[in-house]
């Protein structure tokens, strides 16, 4: 099986206002297997408050669908974080 080189990357570092729901924003999107593996990686560590987020792709778009749809989960994430720290 060939190899597919991942020429494309970029990392985001998302802050949070604690290193604890930096680390429960880790656990609930890890779960999530890319779509396309294979053709994207993605990694996911937590340092100290911040969430950071890094993404190979063989291809630009490949990147950008990757991105749009962790931005969708994170978003959901966060909003859910925020609704039970407000409660």
């Amino acid at each position: 099986m060939d190899t597919v080189e991942l020429l494309h990357s970029t990392t985001l570092t998302i802050p949070f206002a604690t290193a604890d729901l930096a680390t429960i924003a880790l656990s609930s999107l890890a779960v999530d297997r890319e779509i396309s593996e294979g053709k994207v990686r993605r990694t996911l560590t937590a340092q100290e408050n911040k969430l950071i987020v890094t993404f190979d792709a063989d291809t630009l778009r490949m990147l950008r669908v990757s991105i749009n749809g962790f931005m969708d989960s994170l978003i959901l994430v966060a909003k859910t974080l925020e609704s039970f720290a407000n409660k």
